[in-house]
């Protein structure tokens, strides 16, 4: 039997114990992930034979995998969509009344993410990730999320899910805004990189074949990058600012139906380079920004999603 690899079907639930598979099914499939793949990564120790080249069986290491997804952002305007309210709180950052902030420390969230492909199941569970947000100008406001998880148990034979695809409208980064420290930036693309630090937690546990619990986020240094149109020092000092250790609210607004936005926001984000730059004999600067600490821990990085008033 041929296997084709459009016909696959990306699904993902929140785990109800922290590195536990919960059953998915079809309800799970509610993405229309673009590109999505889950990789093992398992090692192998070779084991050498004696009296001569030869080998003995290898054994398995560690057994965990990735899994990269490929959505477009999407909001219909009143509610918060699926691929944020499931994935993002594995990425560590939870929803309170749409405003989606980071979390350090406290009880996970994780996943059980399933690929189904033409006929056969392989999944991860105790998953989770790093996003990075990447608006070209004119262009689908697109976010792919990287999850790590054990790879629990080996690919099986299963139906290939019906997707429920969302409806909701893809975001295009035209009809919005990019400001940084009030001024207005003209810029081709932007990239929000939450900046995650994803680790396997390692434990011998009964019934357990990975030799991990799950994976856990133990730091987060977002980072900010764009290339906006070169400007006087009268209108913006971005060398000054750069140097001189300036902090200033950035934000990016996409506009969505009706009034409603979604805002990705950093109080204080600072310059951390600057770099010249050219777009078609245009003068532009390659920044890059560190969103840095708030006004309180765990803000300096927001994702709202205002709904249509």
């Amino acid at each position: 039997m041929t296997l084709l690899r459009r016909r696959s079907v990306f699904a993902a639930k929140t785990e109800t114990t922290i590195g536990t598979p919960i059953a998915l099914g079809a309800a799970d499939g509610v993405y229309n992930a673009i590109d999505f793949q889950i990789t093992p990564n398992i090692g192998m120790t070779r084991r050498e034979g004696q009296g001569g080249f030869n080998y003995y069986e290898s054994v398995p290491e560690g057994m965990q995998g990735t899994c990269t997804i490929t959505h477009h952002m999407t909001y219909d305007g009143t509610n918060v969509p699926t691929w944020a309210s499931v994935l993002l709180p594995a990425c560590g950052f939870i929803d309170a009344a749409g405003v989606f902030s980071p979390v350090s420390g406290g009880i996970p969230k994780t996943l059980t993410i399933g690929h189904y492909h033409d006929g056969k199941l392989r999944q991860l569970s105790g998953a989770m990730g790093n996003f990075v947000i990447t608006c070209p100008t004119g262009q689908a406001a697109m976010i792919v999320f990287t999850f790590t998880g054990k790879y629990t148990t080996n690919e099986t034979d299963v139906t290939l899910i019906a997707p429920t695809y969302p409806t909701a409208p893809v975001l295009r980064f035209a009809d919005g805004s990019v400001t940084w420290d009030a001024v207005t930036l003209c810029t081709s693309s932007v990239t929000v990189d939450a900046g995650n630090s994803v680790i396997m937690r390692e434990c011998a546990e009964s019934g357990n074949r990975t030799g991990y619990v799950s994976a856990l986020i133990t730091n987060r240094a977002p980072i900010i990058t764009a290339d906006p149109e070169a400007l006087i020092v009268a209108t913006q000092d971005r060398d000054a600012k750069w140097l001189e250790m300036t902090t200033a609210a950035f934000a990016l607004t996409l506009n969505a139906t009706g009034s409603a936005t979604v805002v990705i926001g950093a109080p204080a984000a600072q310059i951390e380079n600057k770099q010249p730059g050219n777009r078609n004999d245009l003068i532009t600067d390659d920044l890059t920004w560190l969103a840095s600490a708030g006004s309180s821990v765990d803000t300096e990085l927001t994702i709202t999603f205002t709904a249509t008033a």
